[in-house]
């Protein structure tokens, strides 16, 4: 009798500690992109935490590293047309959500996404435009540095696998500064051409590596994301 009293309270407290699990806030999330080392250009390993705030409201931020040791995916094929052994790029993105549908598992997020990004590099044998867009030199090697800031608004989605883990798919538009400078260049050569570098460019996504100066562009944001939610 007692032995089935015990058993009947292990199996009575397993169940009331998976019942609380079930039932616990998680109020953290980790995330790591799964498009920024892969699908990239200028590929790097993104790593965010989201925190809840509020019923509605959730703080995050992600940081971003990737230099050329690290790099793989379409970024690394490219050689010296993307990235070189000097390729190094840091970025940081604080970003405010709000939940559309709190109570439902799959989560609707809107959010406002403030970026920075710099990202340097040294390259050889190639060209880049002048800040007036007409303009081009090509160069044996020269030091290349590019600066983004900008803001995004962007709809994601949440998918579970479980309580606790899942994927985040997030697209969205803004705005981005972009200012590119090319210094200690050497053996520099002005070319004829004629100005048609990037009309259709209007995301600038384009010609960040070749267009020096400083532009303000719509910027396309689009990640997938897994998630570890705590």
């Amino acid at each position: 009798m007692k032995k089935a009293l015990l058993l009947l309270l292990l199996i009575t407290t397993i169940c009331a500690v998976q019942a609380q699990d079930t039932l616990q806030e998680h109020n953290n999330i980790i995330t790591l992109s799964l498009l920024s080392p892969t699908f990239s250009y200028a590929p790097r390993y993104n790593i965010g935490y989201m925190h809840k705030v509020s019923r509605r409201w959730w703080a995050g931020i992600e940081a971003g590293y990737g230099n050329y040791g690290t790099a793989f995916g379409i970024g690394a094929e490219g050689g010296s047309d993307y990235i070189t052994n000097d390729y190094k790029l840091f970025e940081v993105r604080p970003e405010i959500y709000f939940d559309l549908r709190p109570s439902s598992k799959l989560k609707h997020l809107v959010s406002a996404e403030f970026f920075y990004i710099n990202h340097k590099d040294h390259f050889i044998t190639d060209r880049y435009y002048a800040p007036d867009g007409f303009t081009e030199y090509k160069y044996d090697a020269a030091d290349y540095k590019r600066i983004k800031t900008g803001v995004n608004l962007n709809y994601s989605l949440m998918f579970y696998f479980t309580n606790r883990f899942g994927l985040l798919w997030k697209t969205g538009l803004g705005i981005a500064n972009r200012t590119v400078k090319y210094r200690n260049v050497v053996n520099r050569t002005q070319l004829d051409n004629n100005g048609d570098d990037d009309e259709g460019d209007i995301f600038g996504t384009d010609a960040y590596l070749e267009d020096s100066g400083t532009v303000n562009k719509f910027n396309f944001n689009l990640d997938l994301k897994l998630f570890y939610k705590f």
